[in-house]
């Protein structure tokens, strides 16, 4: 058999291209590189050290350029950029306006990698070379407006604006600023109203309180202040939380606000309307019910009965009475019921 003449059919030299993971290859060849290698390679290294003849000027815009093209690949190039625009300060040319663009680029990068404080110290040392540089002021605009510094981020354009009275981006950002300024003020000015009203509500019922000569005393401090007193600008009245105790089924009824002018028939008329779950013998009706109050002036507590047809304030106001961390309370007994006796005569002993 004899040998064909030529090469072998589908041989492929040392250094040919994997065909199948052709964009993989490729991305290992220097030239068509889209970001920096992680290891060393020493074709790239070769390549890298050519970028560095010619002059400071020429050695910086390079690094510029090339800073450029990774910043206009988007994120994926970010980080390739900032190395660029950093290669390109190091080399510390005499080009103050190269330098200030590189400055400027590296805060643009920053700024969308939300690294607000190295946009900011890029800004100022592109500020310094020159402090009417518009896209500085602008980055270090939205960089101070990020981190809530809104009267600096205004201040910044103000500047820009009085070296460019018609750039759109600069009033944007800065009717922004001033949006949000606004915004805030307002929003403190609702808070101090607030609290203003709130303090003079609460001298109010103060007042209103002392001139009653209600008495208070607190021995559960927690619970003394969730007890609120309502005040009723329009009829400038008080409503109480009330307690009203059934001491003989050990349960008890809450009244939130018991307007100090309603009488204690008005909120158990009410409550009495139909028998209460606990009420299976049905004795506590309007007209079979007691109300008393607890008075401790004394040396030994004694119980005070009053009468259904009283208005709360009335009892409030009352030298025997006192309210207990913030709460009034009352005692409801049934007449006809036997407890009744065995309950009051619990204070007679």
């Amino acid at each position: 058999m004899s040998t064909p003449a030529g090469p072998t059919p589908n041989a492929r030299p040392s250094w040919a291209l994997d065909a199948e993971n052709l964009d993989a290859a490729m991305s290992e060849v220097p030239l068509f590189m889209k970001e920096l290698p992680t290891e060393e390679n020493d074709t790239l290294a070769a390549l890298q050290s050519l970028v560095y003849d010619g002059t400071p000027e020429e050695i910086a815009e390079n690094f510029k350029n090339q800073g450029n093209e990774a910043y206009g690949r988007g994120r994926a190039g970010f980080a390739d950029a900032i190395k660029f625009y950093t290669q390109a300060l190091d080399v510390e040319c005499q080009d103050q306006k190269l330098n200030e663009a590189c400055f400027a680029n590296r805060a643009a990068v920053n700024l969308e990698l939300q690294n607000y404080g190295k946009v900011l110290k890029d800004c100022a040392k592109c500020l310094g070379l020159n402090d009417k540089n518009v896209k500085a002021l602008y980055r270090s605009a939205k960089a101070l407006f990020a981190l809530d510094r809104l009267d600096e981020a205004l201040d910044c354009c103000d500047h820009a604006l009085a070296v460019d009275p018609e750039n759109k981006a600069v009033i944007q950002e800065r009717e922004r600023c001033q949006k949000r300024i606004d915004l805030i003020a307002e929003k403190k000015r609702k808070e101090e109203e607030k609290k203003r009203k709130e303090k003079e509500k609460k001298e109010k019922i103060d007042k209103m309180v002392k001139e009653r000569k209600i008495k208070f005393e607190v021995t559960d401090e927690t619970v003394a202040k969730t007890a609120q007193i309502q005040l009723d600008e329009e009829t400038n009245t008080l409503s109480w939380p009330v307690f009203f105790l059934y001491p003989e089924y050990k349960e008890s009824d809450y009244i939130q606000a018991f307007n100090e002018t309603n009488t204690f028939q008005d909120h158990l008329e009410v409550m009495f309307e139909q028998p209460a779950p606990w009420d299976a013998k049905q004795e506590y009706t309007m007209d079979n019910i007691e109300i008393y109050f607890e008075n401790t002036s004394g040396l030994r507590p004694t119980l005070v009965k009053i009468g259904k047809k009283l208005q709360l304030g009335k009892i409030l106001s009352l030298d025997k009475y006192k309210i207990i961390n913030g709460v009034a309370s009352f005692i409801i007994l049934s007449k006809t019921n036997p407890f009744k006796e065995e309950f009051l005569g619990r204070y007679k002993k």
